[in-house]
């Protein structure tokens, strides 16, 4: 529902949806980011000193060479997927675990020129343009990321594309005016 300097968004908020904003806050992370690429270099880096080791004291050897490269190569392509599903699974049984089902159902945003206003099973916020750190839309999402990993994951089948697009060139339009 849009009005002149405001909008409305009502939608359902379940686990998948909360998953999925977990998911695409730690692909933005910078830390993650990081953490993921140095875990991918790790075993490459130490096979390739383990086979310098093995050639330098029992000469060059075509399988070896094989099975060190061969792992090394292994791990750079497969691990950051396998790294992905494990941070994923963490997620997963952290959600479980807490008392996080009590914020699942209707919710409500009102977006407007003083912020966010939002109406959810555990209650009511409202958060300043200053509180809100960027947003992404996707095919399916329209996320909206307030500091640290906590925001909205707006589902755009229950608001509908024009809707989503609306609220996040509003949305982009005040954050980039208060970091202006």
């Amino acid at each position: 529902v849009r009005q002149k300097n405001s909008m409305t968004l009502r939608f359902h908020m379940g686990r998948d949806d909360v998953l999925e904003f977990s998911r695409q806050y730690h692909l933005a992370s910078p830390t993650y980011r990081r953490t993921r690429m140095r875990v991918r270099w790790m075993l490459p880096i130490i096979m390739i000193g383990l086979w310098a080791l093995t050639t330098s004291r029992s000469g060059f050897e075509w399988t070896s060479t094989a099975i060190f490269f061969g792992s090394a190569l292994l791990w750079f392509l497969f691990y950051p997927a396998r790294y992905d599903r494990s941070v994923q699974k963490y997620c997963e049984k952290t959600l479980d675990e807490g008392s996080h089902h009590k914020n699942f159902g209707q919710c409500e945003l009102a977006i407007s020129e003083s912020g966010l206003h939002s109406i959810a099973p555990s209650g009511e916020s409202k958060f300043h343009w200053e509180s809100v750190d960027r947003t992404l839309l996707t095919d399916t999402y329209l996320f909206i990321f307030l500091n640290g990993p906590i925001g909205y994951p707006v589902p755009i089948s229950e608001v509908g594309k024009e809707s989503a697009r609306a609220a996040y060139e509003y949305v982009n339009e005040h954050i980039n005016n208060t970091t202006a």
